[in-house]
């Protein structure tokens, strides 16, 4: 019997389950997260009677799920069709007609926000999904007018935020500067869709933290500048950028030239604090060594930007005849490595071939449990499923992100919320009650919560040498609806057919699924 094929990682999984006919995105958590209900309940509340489409359809269920006689929380989602912003953008960015037509879909659901009072919070690449029109998706960090201000639960993807945002931010202003840089990137890719290529990481579109911190010296905003049409825009977001927060003006005013702070752009001194900052590189999230297999297990579940020095390229195909590339950082026999399943390869725009080692790598993307195989020993990966994910960098920039401070990373700070509610949908991230730094202990036994121990002592049981027939079974990044964009399941290469089981972080979903499926078919 096959497996459900999980979509997303770090605290939550999502499955799809159809029930009388009806599809749905299930959401199961497998770390705690405190004041889900709650949360919840207001949002729902807020959103109901909203003709506009925006917003999908959810029902936060306490008692989901049973595993081993406790009950669970689920979300039990509406499946949607369309892609992130990031990949249709992927796809997109040379169109100028499709280009327009985002940029104005963005301008109209930024009234609609304002108009209600509510803003996201996070919006993003991942967050927005883009079909006949645009939906957002993640609303844990969702203000509605019902609630307090300045008491926000997460500081969203600091690709899309004001540097000096804080959690005191929090209120139905804290979209105006993602919204800004949005559209000025889409209007940029329109005059010149070049600067997608030459400044894109997958989780930004042209501009990133590093840029907001320091717009002068900004590699990035001198190309925006250097557009006739943007550059007055280009250097009213640099003045923002070097502003507090409250002055960011809303998107209408930014277009006019209205209310932008009145300061001069100079190169001038500043705090060896922000200047520090400024040069140190913050990646999308935290960056691990492709050589340390105990730093990347310590990150099982969660998203990070892996960067290492390739030392071998193995191409080959399965016993299908379907294509298939690993890329190693480490080959001992804890290795660490980058799966290119057939999907993946058709989505790169240059497949990996022998030339790659010896060069440097970045590759970002959910970290698979751990796999055991007779040929590879124990390895941890990355499994690619988009171009975007993976990106050859020069030695110094390889050094450069591996010598960012610990914590850096620009991945939103949560501290309780609903980011389960849809997350693997997009990230693969999750709501911890507090965002620690993962731990760097190979000890995966032990465990910080009651879901945790649950994982440990299932792990502790599984059956030794028992064999698997497939490789382990996918997780992607992507949400629910985007069918093309996920893998389906391919059998293991021939060295992986005899390979040893490595258990499964998700093993006890799939009893607890399987018990909900039933549940859901009897309504």
């Amino acid at each position: 019997m096959g497996l459900p094929v999980a979509l997303g990682g770090g605290f939550a999984l999502t499955y799809s389950a159809t029930a009388s006919g009806k599809k749905y995105a299930i959401r199961c958590f497998h770390k705690e997260a405190k004041g889900l209900e709650t949360r919840y309940a207001d949002v729902a509340k807020a959103l109901t009677g909203l003709t506009a489409p925006y917003f999908i359809g959810f029902e936060y269920q306490p008692s989901g799920v049973m595993v081993n006689g406790a009950k669970y929380p689920i979300v039990k989602m509406d499946w949607v069709e369309g892609d992130t912003l990031g990949s249709y953008l992927e796809d997109n960015y040379k169109d100028k007609t499709k280009l327009t037509w985002l940029a104005g879909e963005f301008d109209k659901l930024e009234q609609f926000l304002r108009s209600k009072g509510i803003a996201h919070g996070d919006l993003q690449n991942g967050n927005v999904l883009v079909g006949k029109d645009v939906k957002l998706i993640d609303y844990d960090g969702l203000y509605v007018p019902a609630m307090a201000r300045g008491q926000g639960t997460e500081l969203g993807h600091k690709h899309f935020q004001h540097p000096k945002r804080t959690s005191t931010d929090f209120g139905p202003d804290m979209d105006r500067f993602s919204f800004i840089v949005i559209d000025l990137s889409l209007r940029a890719l329109m005059n010149d869709p070049k600067l997608f290529a030459k400044h894109s990481n997958g989780e930004n579109i042209i501009l990133t933290a590093n840029d907001f911190l320091d717009p002068v010296k900004s590699t990035a905003f001198a190309d925006l500048k250097a557009i006739p049409s943007l550059t007055a825009q280009a250097e009213s977001l640099a003045k923002i950028c070097l502003s507090d927060i409250s002055k960011v003006p809303s998107l209408e005013d930014f277009r006019n030239g209205r209310n932008i702070p009145n300061i001069i752009l100079a190169a001038r001194p500043v705090s060896q604090t922000r200047a520090a900052a400024a040069a140190s590189y913050v990646g999308a999230f935290d960056v691990v060594d492709g050589e340390s297999y105990t730093a990347m297990l310590a990150q099982v579940g969660n998203k990070i930007e892996l960067v290492g020095r390739i030392t071998k390229v193995h191409a080959a195909k399965t016993k299908y005849g379907t294509p298939y590339c690993f890329i190693f950082f480490n080959e001992s026999k804890q290795g660490v490595r980058v799966n290119i399943w057939s999907e993946g390869l058709k989505k790169l725009a240059s497949a990996p071939t022998q030339s790659w080692v010896g060069t440097w790598l970045s590759v970002q993307g959910l970290v698979d449990p751990p796999y055991t195989s007779t040929r590879y020993g124990t390895s941890l990966s990355i499994t690619v499923t988009s171009n975007s994910q993976l990106r050859k960098i020069t030695e110094t920039e390889a050094k450069h992100r591996l010598a960012s401070p610990k914590g850096n990373a620009a991945v939103p700070y949560r501290q309780v919320g609903n980011q389960a509610i849809l997350d693997s949908i997009t990230t693969g991230k999750a709501p911890p009650t507090s965002r620690t730094p993962p731990s760097t202990s190979s000890n995966t036994g032990s465990a910080s919560s009651r879901n945790q121990a649950i994982l440990a002592s299932i792990a502790t049981k599984s059956v030794p040498g028992q064999t698997a027939t497939n490789r382990p079974a996918q997780r992607t990044n992507s949400p629910p609806g985007t069918t093309l964009r996920q893998p389906s399941a391919q059998p293991a290469p021939p060295s992986q057919n005899k390979s040893k089981g490595a258990g499964f972080p998700w093993w006890w979903f799939v009893i607890g699924f399987i018990v909900l499926v039933m549940i859901l078919a009897r309504k």
